[in-house]
C-alpha cells in the first residue's frame, strides 16, 4: 500500500483523520454482484474521489484517469450506509438525519441515512455497522437485526456504497453525534412516491448514498413483510 499523503487543500482545514480504508479495485455484476477491494488511505479517497465530486459540482474539468467505474487511477473508498428502521406499534418508521458541516461542508444540511461511514479494516461490514451504530446513535447491533440490502455507486464521485438495513424496536428518543444535526427525522414507511413527497426529495436534498440505502432498504422491508 502506498504511503499516506496530505489532503487536498480543500479538505486540509477540516480536521479529518487519515485512517486506512477499503478501496474499490474492481466492480463485478456477473455471475453475482461483488466488490474486489484493496487497502488505501482516507485522504487518498478525498484527493481523488471527493475532489472529483467538487470539480463536477463546480463545473471544472477533471482528469480522465479518475473517471473509470472501476477503481483505476484513484482511491475509491467504500462506504457503508445503513437505513435504520424503527419497529413501532403503528408500523415502521425510517430514521434519517441532516449532515452537519463538520466533515463535508458541501453536503451540509442534506439528508442521509444514519448511521453511515467508511468501510475500514480490520472490520467486516457487520462490525463497521456495529461501530457506527454505537458512535452515531448509541445503539447496540445486538438489539436488532442487520440485513444486506444492496450496493450502489455514487456517480458524482464514483465511490461505491454497501447498503444495509437495521431493524430494531423503537428505543425512544435518539441523540446523534456531531456528524449529524441534532434533530433526526422519523418517517413512516410508505410508498416510494409518498416518501419522496414527505421528505421533499430531489437531487439537492439528499446525498446519493443516502437515497440508495433508503430505497434499497424500503424494498427489503416490503419483501420481509410479505414473507
Amino acid at each position: 500500500m502506498p504511503a499516506p499523503q496530505p489532503p487536498d487543500p480543500r479538505f486540509s482545514r477540516l480536521g479529518l483523520f487519515n485512517g486506512q480504508i477499503f478501496a474499490l479495485r474492481r466492480l463485478r455484476i456477473r455471475p453475482v454482484l461483488s466488490l474486489e477491494t484493496r487497502l488505501g488511505w482516507y485522504f487518498d479517497s478525498l484527493n481523488t474521489s471527493e475532489s472529483l465530486e467538487l470539480d463536477l459540482l463546480a463545473g471544472r474539468p477533471h482528469p480522465p484517469r479518475f473517471t473509470h467505474l472501476n477503481g483505476e487511477g484513484r482511491t475509491a473508498g467504500i462506504g457503508v450506509a445503513t437505513l435504520t428502521a424503527l419497529r413501532t406499534a403503528r408500523g415502521f418508521e425510517l430514521l434519517l438525519g441532516r449532515v452537519a458541516a463538520k466533515s463535508m461542508p458541501h453536503r451540509a444540511g442534506r439528508l442521509h441515512v444514519i448511521p453511515s461511514g467508511m468501510f475500514a479494516p480490520p472490520y467486516s461490514v457487520t462490525a463497521n455497522v456495529e461501530n457506527e451504530l454505537r458512535e452515531e446513535l448509541g445503539l447496540s447491533l445486538a438489539a436488532g437485526r442487520l440485513y444486506l440490502s444492496g450496493a450502489a455507486v455514487n456517480l458524482l464521485n464514483l465511490r461505491p456504497e454497501v447498503c444495509t438495513l437495521f431493524v430494531v424496536d423503537d428505543p425512544g428518543k435518539l441523540h446523534p453525534n456531531a456528524e449529524f444535526e441534532p434533530r433526526l427525522l422519523r418517517v413512516p414507511l410508505a410508498s416510494d412516491a409518498r416518501l419522496a413527497e414527505s421528505l421533499d426529495l430531489h437531487p439537492g436534498s439528499i446525498v446519493p448514498p443516502g437515497a440508495a440505502a433508503l430505497f434499497l432498504g424500503v424494498r427489503l422491508i416490503r419483501q420481509i413483510l410479505k414473507a
